[in-house]
């Protein structure tokens, strides 16, 4: 998708409201005849002939390379080139980047609690290309942007902007090639680092140092956001004499350098930094002039990484790592001033320190730290382990938590835009081995079982397709045009078990964000009427896209609390059936992290929710032509459950 050039802004009312784009996979040239009719297609696969061309042109240009003087020059002196392109495009050179909440949904702050702060980082900020876009779509203020570029023209141009407001974004010179400057943002306090087309304006041989310098801001769980170049992009295809510097790396028309990445080369750098892949997408798009009748191929790489894995082993050994920092003489170490008393980066250093792949990817000055007090660290560690409170107990306690890696990805068939056949089929067509799995298979062995490219049509709910849990739904067309909803087995069973009649009304009391009452909607074939309520605003909004997306119009939406609505009100006089899934512990969420981050509820915490919960579930039981209720929680606790039952029952 290239990029649309606009006048430099020079008041606010260049972007008024969130941009609407459509998503990378949504159109696929099936039939050649038909190539002319759209402006673009998704995921074109390259024929052998056309990689002999690649290479071929690539050929041609190492024929005419850059010669190695001026090559040097402009390896070494890049922000020179960058300070230059800027001051000469003064008015000229704002991209406008639509797309941006489509490809990273993760910057789309409406996704936040509303009392939520993000940090984020974007790297190569130009005038602002992104972060001026991710300002404005922040209506709430619940992001703070630091913006880095090492040309100073740039940043000058940023701060210059009538948008700049320094209590929401603060922008400074970084060569990230170099150790961070004074003003960067401290270790371990971003949630987010944002890489579009910088990574490729730098030599390889700096890359690593770049990204390194770049994850030890990240906090642990943050995730690095990347969009470059692939290789034979068209842009590479297209240098003529004397752009070509080495393999894979040019040099544009203003001197400043581009490097184009292959998908694994990418990806085993990205990983060998200590960053755990989310997503990893090697987009390959024709780009059609329908006027000129000339085809253009594109090929962009886009990559999410984390810092998950790290942030939640660490977790798992809270315990033993607290316990290290009791002995007075390791609790010293907080004090130093590499660490400034910041307790989480300390667990992460003693994981990595006793458990993990050592301190390899720590600065020499954190490292020395650890290594201060290496000894204290191990003989506490055994001491420990004698008394069954060190590592080894905890890796054996965490046996029965296996099970886990067996667990499934759901995507229920939105039967309001296809039918089920219609998506077995396409399903098929896309390279997938559909299996149509019956009451008497075993279940659990079977899904333990399937091979990567399976899914399984599933036994006990209708209309839902069980994916191996190594499915990458990140941008996937079936989802995102709402024809596949990602929606675990036990959401299902509660609209599933209530199973109203076609021209029935449906109220679901606490419906936020709408799965339940999607598929309640998906019940009622688009006829009767499912009244959906929820008492949050953010969740409403929510709730009211994802129904949108889902194509449901039989739905009403309420924004209130439950509690106060009058239930004999004429609107809800056809009310026969209610869905109650009232604020819960979610302790029978297998992905939740309680356990690791010590937020498990108390009794106290479980009473409270056990009266709400009664609280709703009485009141709904109020509307006078009721039919049948399903009342149902994500909580394994009998407080919530059997306690809340009997309470209204008996």
């Amino acid at each position: 998708m290239s990029d649309s050039t606009v006048r430099f802004p020079t008041t606010d009312t260049w972007v008024n409201d969130r941009p609407e784009c459509k998503p990378f996979g949504t159109r696929y040239l099936v039939d050649e005849t038909r190539v002319w009719d759209y402006n673009a297609w998704d995921n074109v696969d390259w024929s052998d002939e056309m990689e002999r061309r690649a290479l071929q042109a690539v050929d041609a240009q190492k024929a005419h390379a850059v010669d190695n003087l001026r090559a040097k020059k402009l390896i070494e002196e890049p922000s020179k080139q960058w300070d230059a392109f800027y001051s000469k495009h003064t008015n000229n050179f704002f991209k406008d980047r639509k797309w941006l909440l489509k490809e990273f949904p993760e910057l789309d702050m409406a996704n936040y609690p509303e009392d939520s702060t993000i940090r984020i980082l974007e790297v190569g900020c130009g005038v602002g290309n992104t972060s001026y876009p991710l300002l404005m779509w922040d209506k709430h203020h619940r992001l703070f942007i630091y913006s880095c570029d090492y040309s100073y023209v740039a940043v000058q141009a940023l701060k210059r902007d009538v948008k700049y407001d320094q209590s929401r974004i603060y922008g400074f010179v970084w060569d990230i090639t170099e150790d961070a400057p004074r003003d960067a943002p401290d270790e371990n306090s971003l949630d987010y680092v944002v890489c579009i087309y910088v990574i490729s304006a730098i030599h390889p041989s700096k890359v690593r140092k770049a990204i390194d310098n770049l994850i030890r801001l990240l906090k642990p769980g943050g995730m690095l956001l990347f969009k470059d170049y692939g290789k034979f992009d068209l842009t590479q295809l297209r240098f003529k004499k004397e752009r070509y510097i080495e393999e894979n790396l040019y040099c544009r028309g203003d001197g400043t350098l581009v490097y184009f990445f292959n998908k694994d080369e990418l990806d085993a750098l990205l990983q060998s930094s200590g960053l755990i892949k989310k997503t990893s997408i090697l987009d390959k798009r024709l780009i059609v002039n329908r006027a000129k009748r000339v085809k253009m191929y594109r090929q962009w790489l886009q990559n999410k990484k984390s810092l998950l894995r790290l942030s939640s082993e660490t977790l798992r050994f809270r315990s033993v790592f607290d316990d290290l920092l009791k002995a007075p003489e390791i609790r010293k170490l907080l004090a130093h001033s590499e660490l400034k008393g910041d307790i989480y980066l300390t667990y992460v250093l003693f994981y990595e320190f006793l458990v993990g792949a050592g301190l390899e990817k720590a600065s020499a000055r954190v490292k020395a730290v650890i290594n201060k007090y290496s000894k204290a660290i191990h003989d506490r560690e055994k001491s420990l382990a004698v008394i069954g409170r060190g590592i080894a107990a905890v890796k054996e306690n965490e046996k029965p938590r296996q099970f886990a890696r067996f667990i499934p990805r759901y995507a229920r068939v939105n039967t309001l835009r296809w039918t089920m056949r219609e998506a077995v089929e396409r399903l098929i067509y896309e390279g997938w081995k559909v299996v149509f799995l019956t009451a008497a298979d075993d279940f659990a062995h079977e899904v333990k079982n399937m091979s990567g490219y399976q899914v399984f049509v599933d036994p006990h709910i209708e209309n839902l397709l069980v994916f191996p849990q190594s499915a990458d739904f990140y941008s996937y067309w079936l989802v995102e045009q709402g024809y596949l909803i990602l929606q675990d087995k036990a959401s299902c069973l509660p609209a599933y078990l209530l199973s109203p009649s076609l021209d029935s009304h449906v109220f679901d009391a606490c419906a936020a964000p709408g799965m339940k009452t999607s598929h309640v909607a998906a019940i009622l074939r688009g006829g009767g009427r499912v009244w959906a309520m929820d008492r949050s605003e953010n969740r409403v909004k929510i709730m009211t896209k994802l129904l949108k997306q889902c194509g449901a119009e039989n739905i009403s939406i309420l924004h209130g609390d439950f509690l106060k609505i009058d239930i004999n009100d004429k609107r809800f006089s056809k009310v026969n059936y209610a869905i109650v899934d009232p604020p819960c512990s979610g302790s029978g969420m297998v992905k939740r992290m309680d356990e690791l981050t010590g937020q498990n509820f108390t009794p106290e915490r479980l009473k409270k929710l056990k009266n709400l919960q009664a609280m709703i579930l009485k009141h709904a039981l109020k509307f006078p032509y009721l039919k049948r209720l399903v009342y149902s929680t994500c909580s394994v606790h009998e407080e919530e459950n059997e306690q809340v039952v009997d309470e209204v029952l008996y």
